[in-house]
């Protein structure tokens, strides 16, 4: 009952050894009674995110370090390794380092096309890869600026500065969310003003605008506008940082009943069946398939070089995943730019990276 499986990485597999990897994986739920009703339905992390165990105040250890994504809804949640994942399999308890604690608060109202991805770009540009240093971040929205899907953007990237989790002090905003996914009201939140912080570090949302993080790492981050020119290849919206409905609506936003440069890969990847189906109830995925995008299964899909966009030599991606290493993507000599899906679907309409605010120069 404390056990959550779901195979997202090789669904469904595209070579003969992912699909004796995923066998294998599946022959292990079987022999150990795992269930199986999440199995197919997206990536883990927004899978987490959808289930009610997730809540404030939940300890949650994952096999992948974006399980941070769980502090979006107040839980103590973060990556393991594969040692500690067999040993919390086999003992139900894990040995964890308590760590430090920063605060990081928000204040203000975000600016039209600025979204989530360019507030947790915002964080990586501010500390670094390396500046969360193993501590629990712990964000104040203190005037509600953003949004649940906002929050698992930034909790989603705080392992990608270092932190060991990171958590949004619940609010009415984290309320909501629950009270819609569990359709009753939650229970009170029993919640002491943090104190004792190592760092604090205060963002003013209003300030912000689109901004990219440039090929190589997600910390050298830019503002759009600097940034724009090369020709892209491929956008990319997708992942569990940026494939829910809201990234899809902000896409649509920008794309405004346009088409998509010809000779462009677009390809949009659901981050779960619930996000999927969503979008089809609403029409979001005839508008985008009209505007030039090949929709896919839900699953990890090209963030990983796993599957549906793998990027060639030399070729240029704006993703609107996590990270940008040398070769994350597929062929070591791709480059990589991480933005918010408004951005994506801007250079979507350009074939050239472009800030959003630029596509009303483009031709209808």
């Amino acid at each position: 009952s404390r056990c959550f499986f779901a195979a997202d990485h090789f669904v469904p597999p595209a070579t003969a050894e992912r699909a004796s990897i995923l066998q294998q994986y599946l022959e292990f739920v079987d022999e150990e009674g795992i269930p199986k009703d999440q199995l197919f339905n997206g990536i883990s992390h927004q899978l987490l995110v959808e289930d009610r165990r997730c809540k404030p105040g939940a300890f949650i250890a994952g096999a992948d370090s974006h399980t941070t994504m769980g502090g979006a809804l107040g839980a103590f949640s973060a990556g393991f390794g594969s040692t500690d994942i067999l040993g919390i399999l086999a003992t139900g308890t894990v040995w964890v380092k308590n760590p430090e604690a920063m605060a990081i608060r928000f204040t203000g109202q975000l600016g039209t096309h600025v979204t989530g991805k360019d507030v947790a770009l915002e964080v990586m540009r501010q500390l670094g890869e390396g500046g969360g240093r193993y501590r629990a971040i712990e964000y104040y929205d203190t005037d509600a600026g953003l949004t649940m899907a906002a929050r698992m953007t930034l909790t989603n990237m705080a392992v990608d500065c270092g932190a060991k989790n990171g958590l949004f002090v619940p609010d009415a905003v984290t309320a909501a969310y629950l009270r819609d996914r569990d359709g009753q009201e939650p229970a009170p939140f029993d919640i002491e003003p943090g104190d004792g912080y190592v760092e604090e570090v205060h963002i003013d949302l209003a300030s912000l605008s689109p901004v990219v993080a440039r090929p190589g790492s997600p910390a050298d981050v830019v503002d759009a506008a600097a940034a724009e020119g090369e020709k892209v290849d491929q956008v990319f919206i997708g992942s569990c940082c940026g494939g829910r409905l809201e990234d899809m609506h902000q896409a649509l936003a920008v794309l405004d009943g346009r088409s998509v440069k010809p000779g462009l890969r677009f390809v949009v990847t659901p981050a779960s069946r619930r996000v999927y189906q969503a979008a089809l109830a609403d029409g979001t995925v005839a508008r985008l398939i009209e505007a030039g995008a090949m929709v896919t299964t839900p699953s990890c899909g090209a963030c990983g070089g796993i599957d549906k966009g793998i990027l060639g030599p030399g070729e240029v991606c704006v993703s609107t995943s996590n990270r940008n290493f040398r070769g994350r993507m597929g062929d070591p000599d791709a480059r990589i730019y991480l933005a918010s899906a408004a951005t994506a679907a801007a250079a979507a309409l350009t074939g050239r990276v472009t800030a959003p605010e630029s596509v009303s120069e483009v031709t209808r």
